[in-house]
């Protein structure tokens, strides 16, 4: 018979032994949740982070300071206050730790202005000093939504492609027009007047290049706020194209265009005045350099972090036009310029569009313009897709484009049916003459 294990030991000395066991399981549980308890905090830490739409945020921050802008320049000061604050503490801090690996001098940067907004509608600072503060918050959360999302490819294009199709539109008209003189001097027997063409040219393209010069001076250095500039400039972007859209659309307004312009030139030759002829170039050709820079200058304010590509589609631009030049002016040869003016009117209509939405969006910053978020309910765009083509999600900005593409629908319709009608008439017309004859 196998004796007990523990018959040698006495009752009374297995009990301590059992407490020593009991309270060094204890101490293993407790150690091993107190190890727990961290880890778990740290990953629904790290889950709530995950879930944060950055994004999302960084637009709300910027719609509750112009907000709180539109307060301010309506004397309710302590609200204004209070709406600057939120932004900060319940959208852009939501935002920090993701940004703060990413870029943590912006976030500094954006941390102090932040700061300095509220002290200044605190201390009841001028409407010029806040509208600047808030200008550069702008720029920063432009800045750090791109850091997260980056451009993506479709900005890019869209940025190059814009500034490529102004210059060489632009340009385009300005090479017909040259075309148009040189071979109305040369019908009338007038080539020794020819140097005025490029005479006026050349002082057309300084006028050019001062204008921009003065109007990125201006936007630059005015007292207003940039947002407020850059939605007048868009404003104004928005009418050039709507006019340029239907104009190309007439052809009889070119062709009047056209017959103001010779019967001016016809008036220098009679004088026979190079400087005459060199007036008429260049009222000629700085008409479409001013509208260049206006449309450009609309286009750089939205360009941001693809600025580059924006350049690049400049110097492309560049290169087509002195080529199509050389062929139309040094080599006289016709090109089918009907079908590029029909693809000019749709790009044309979309780029006002897009300054459609720019401008609103614009003046909604500068808190001339109330904000109605439609987050949630429409997508939201990377930041650079989104300001090159106007699509924010708000319910002004989508109501203007949505009001100008209308309008451009009915005034398509109507030119259909006007050309249909002129078409009716002259088909009458010939009818009638045939069987008079």
């Amino acid at each position: 018979m196998t004796p007990a294990r523990n018959a040698g030991v006495p009752a009374t000395a297995r009990r301590p032994m059992r407490r020593a066991l009991a309270a060094l399981l204890a101490l293993i549980l407790a150690t091993t949740l107190l190890a727990l308890v961290p880890q778990a905090a740290a990953q629904q830490q790290t889950r709530t982070q995950q879930q944060v739409d950055v994004g999302a945020e960084l637009r709300t921050a910027h719609d509750m300071v112009a907000r709180s802008l539109r307060l301010y320049r309506s004397g309710r000061v302590d609200q204004a206050f209070q709406l600057s604050r939120s932004a900060y503490l319940d959208h852009f801090e939501y935002a920090e730790p993701k940004l703060r690996v990413l870029d943590p001098d912006l976030i500094l940067d954006t941390e102090f202005l932040f700061a300095n907004l509220r002290n200044a509608i605190k201390a009841g600072a001028p409407m010029g000093q806040i509208d600047g503060t808030a200008t550069r918050i702008y720029g920063n959360l432009l800045r750090a939504e791109t850091v997260v999302s980056g451009t993506g490819a479709l900005a890019p294009t869209l940025a190059a492609g814009g500034s490529f199709f102004i210059l060489f539109r632009e340009g385009l008209e300005v090479v017909l027009l040259l075309g148009a003189i040189l071979a109305y001097l040369r019908s009338t027997r007038n080539d020794r007047l020819a140097p005025g063409v490029w005479y006026g040219l050349l002082a057309a393209l300084a006028a050019t290049g001062l204008t921009y010069v003065a109007a990125s001076t201006v936007l630059r250095l005015a007292p207003a706020s940039r947002e407020l500039l850059s939605g007048v400039t868009s404003v104004v972007a928005v009418g050039i194209l709507f006019y340029l859209s239907f104009w190309m659309l007439q052809q009889s307004d070119r062709r009047r265009h056209m017959e103001f312009m010779r019967a001016r030139l016809g008036q220098a030759v009679q004088r026979g005045s190079l400087l005459a002829v060199a007036g008429a170039a260049f009222a000629s050709v700085y008409r479409e350099g001013f509208e260049t820079v206006l449309l450009f200058q609309a286009l750089v304010g939205v360009s941001g972090p693809v600025m580059g590509y924006l350049w690049l589609g400049l110097a492309l631009g560049a290169v087509a036009l002195a080529l199509v030049a050389f062929l139309i002016l040094r080599l006289q040869r016709r090109l089918p310029l009907q079908v590029f003016f029909r693809v000019a009117v749709t790009v044309t209509a979309l780029l006002a569009v897009a300054f459609a939405g720019n401008a609103v969006r614009a003046l909604q910053g500068a808190g001339w313009l109330p904000i109605t978020s439609l987050l949630g309910t429409l997508p939201r765009l990377n930041p650079s897709l989104a300001a090159l083509t106007g699509f924010h999600p708000t319910l002004e900005t989508v109501l203007a484009q949505v009001c100008l593409i209308g309008v451009y629908a009915v005034g398509m319709v109507a030119f259909l049916l006007h050309r249909s009608r002129l078409r009716a008439q002259r088909a009458g017309n010939a009818t009638s003459e045939a069987s008079s004859s």
